[in-house]
């Protein structure tokens, strides 16, 4: 994967890394899932290149890329956010999903 050169791409694109980690923490991803996270891919203008690959392997099962946490470390706040959004848009909070936002927060150097 090319790694883009504006602090700003890469951050995104490890925030999508992370989006998909999640959406898939609960062995299920629905539509409303993917679509979100493409809409904010979208939004974040991630490269159409990146965001293929990233969804390829969803479709291909095979493991996906993880983030960079010290990327993510930089913003932790919009991460969150953008975890919350999404773990929220399919109108359920599973087990896994309460698991992953708390490994992230400790990732991410959060306070409970």
């Amino acid at each position: 994967m090319a790694i883009p050169q504006n602090p700003d791409a890469r951050f995104h694109i490890e925030v999508i890394k992370l989006l998909l980690q999640v959406a898939t923490s609960d062995d299920r991803v629905t539509r409303e899932e993917i679509d979100h996270i493409i809409d904010t891919a979208r939004g974040f203008s991630v490269p159409l290149t990146e965001l293929s690959l990233l969804t390829r392997c969803l479709q291909e099962g095979k493991p996906l890329p993880p983030p960079n946490v010290g990327l993510l470390r930089d913003n932790p706040k919009d991460v969150m956010d953008a975890v919350h959004t999404l773990v929220s848009r399919d109108g359920e909070v599973h087990e896994a999903e309460i698991e992953m936002m708390r490994q992230i927060r400790e990732l991410l150097g959060i306070a409970p």
